[in-house]
């Protein structure tokens, strides 16, 4: 990315995203590949390989982009630092067992469209027995509201979750829901942190690939959460070596959160409430003449109570071409710091997004609220979703309702289960699954989809009892007659990650179903979104 040096942000506004760039999800890939590491070139999203910020790919030629490398190359190359490492699954625990040795807190980001497939089950072989814990659900505002106990349910479905990696119910300190990307939960998080962990020592955020830990990261690094006060990235945070490999990772220098400066905070917060009130309010009835689901994404500013003074050494200058990256950490004022430590992430083997290319990856990633899609399914019958996911009725005594999330770019199939391995074959050879890419090369390369058997007892039609996770695709929610037995049979690419989840996380979205299509199994969509 040679022209980053001179992309200047002060044509921005003043949100912390504007260090990184801006994205265009509406934009298209190009078909030139980064000079670094080969991936496209694209301006999409930012945690897919290939991204540069909008304001550096938009309106450039072929011939132009030809000599840029990807935003993700750029840190390596001229910081020897990156904004997002990968490790290997077998490579993972070795990595951080460094913290157990370390009078730390951890962070724990899970991906809450892709849980438990995002929660690495042996984090605790890597813990001290007394490491608190805050588990923090991302991608909140992806979810739409489906009853007013949404949030405490979806605390407790996290919590239930937590259970497979055998860490203490007494460590586990603080559940947070957030958005790293619209910034909802943030400023919450920041008061737990605060308030439960103080300043005892260093913080370490810890997730697997597209959790949203490096957003995260970055959103922290632009509140009170940081002590540097500077108006770009690179001056604010600084690298560390993570013992034992050859990695730089970035950290930030804590804020100590003394009596006085949480006193401030808390003056600005209520201060800003009213604000945050009319606002919602505002998105509301925005959401309720338009039924647009923008308005009803949940969302919030991330603010700062502590202003840079003139003489705060990072604050000497705006950031110019050639400055140096970070800070000299061993300087007097750093010596006492607490840090809060980025980590390596690492595809977990329950999930699938290492099986997909960059363009299955746009169109199997939600970027904006799900929209639940509600479906009868009868006795051996069978649904698809794209080509990636695969839910077969095996047994049962009457139909049950299947609603499905996740991205709406992925196409849902009905068949009979009799015709299904013929349909699958089929439909490969054409555009209709949209995942995985029709075209020879892909398809050679293409994994068969493999089974597993779950059976759920349903609780009545207008309940889901249970989730069929596919690892990252999506899951089925899964409503069925009270006391009613039912047999599934789930299938995905390599059999990986696929999951019973009980209970359903959103367990009551088949009430927001529209009507039944006339002579269809399909129902019109309803209420986008639960709404008191």
């Amino acid at each position: 990315m040679v022209d980053v040096e001179q992309y200047d942000d002060t044509l921005q506004d003043n949100s912390w995203l504007g260090n990184y760039g801006t994205p265009d999800p509406n934009s298209s890939i190009s078909s030139i590949p980064c000079g670094g590491c080969g991936a496209l070139l694209h301006c999409k999203d930012p945690a897919l390989p290939g991204y540069l910020p909008s304001e550096l790919f938009l309106k450039r030629s072929n011939r132009e982009l030809r000599v840029m490398i990807c935003q993700r190359c750029h840190f390596m190359h001229y910081y020897n630092t990156t904004l997002e490492v990968k490790v290997s699954a077998d490579e993972y625990p070795k990595l951080l067992k460094v913290i157990r040795t370390k009078k730390c807190a951890v962070i724990l980001m899970v991906d809450l469209t892709d849980f438990p497939c995002s929660i690495w089950p042996e984090i605790n072989s890597v813990l001290h027995p007394l490491t608190p814990v805050f588990v923090v659900g991302n991608k909140v505002d992806l979810l739409p509201q489906d009853s007013k106990y949404f949030f405490t349910h979806i605390k407790d479905c996290l919590l239930k979750a937590m259970e497979s990696t055998k860490i203490k119910k007494e460590n586990i300190r603080h559940i947070e829901l957030i958005s790293a990307k619209t910034g909802y939960g943030i400023e919450e998080l920041i008061n737990k942190l605060h308030n439960i962990w103080k300043y005892k020592g260093d913080v370490y955020i810890i997730g697997c690939t597209n959790v949203g830990k490096s957003s995260l990261f970055n959103a922290l690094l632009q509140s009170d959460y940081c002590k540097v006060q500077a108006v770009d990235l690179i001056q604010r945070a600084t690298i560390s070596p993570w013992p034992g490999t050859t990695l730089n990772l970035l950290k930030f220098p804590i804020l100590n959160p003394k009596r006085k400066r949480l006193y401030l905070r808390a003056l600005r917060l209520k201060m800003e409430q009213r604000h945050k009130h009319a606002e919602e309010k505002s998105r509301i009835g925005q959401f309720e003449m338009t039924r647009n689901l923008k308005y009803a994404t949940l969302q919030s500013h991330i603010g700062r109570t502590f202003q840079s003074s003139k003489n705060d050494l990072f604050m000497e200058g705006k950031f110019k071409k050639n400055t140096q990256f970070g800070f000299d950490e061993n300087r007097e004022e750093f010596k006492l710091s607490r840090w809060c430590y980025d980590t390596p992430g690492t595809i977990q083997p329950a999930q699938i997004l290492d099986l997909l290319t960059t363009q299955e990856l746009l169109s199997v990633l939600p970027k904006k609220i799900i929209s639940p899609r509600t479906f009868i399914l009868h006795v051996n019958q069978t649904i698809f979703l794209g080509g990636i996911g695969r839910l077969d009725y095996v047994e049962g005594n009457t139909f049950i309702r299947c609603t499905i999330f996740s991205s709406n770019e992925l196409p849902i199939t009905l068949t009979h289960t009799e015709d299904a391995d013929n349909v699958y074959d089929e439909l490969l050879k054409t555009e209709a699954f949209v995942v995985p890419e029709n075209n020879p090369d892909r398809l050679k390369h293409w994994p068969p989809l493999v089974s597993k058997e779950m059976e759920i007892t349903g609780v009545g039609q207008n309940e889901s009892i249970s989730d069929i996770v596919l690892s990252s695709a999506g899951w089925i929610a899964i409503a069925a007659e009270k006391d009613e037995r039912v047999l599934l049979k789930a299938w995905n690419p390599q059999g990986r990650g696929l999951h019973l989840r009980t209970p359903a996380l959103l367990k009551k979205s088949v009430t927001l179903r529209g009507t039944r299509i006339l002579d269809t199994p399909t129902y019109k969509s309803g209420r986008q979104a639960y709404r008191k």
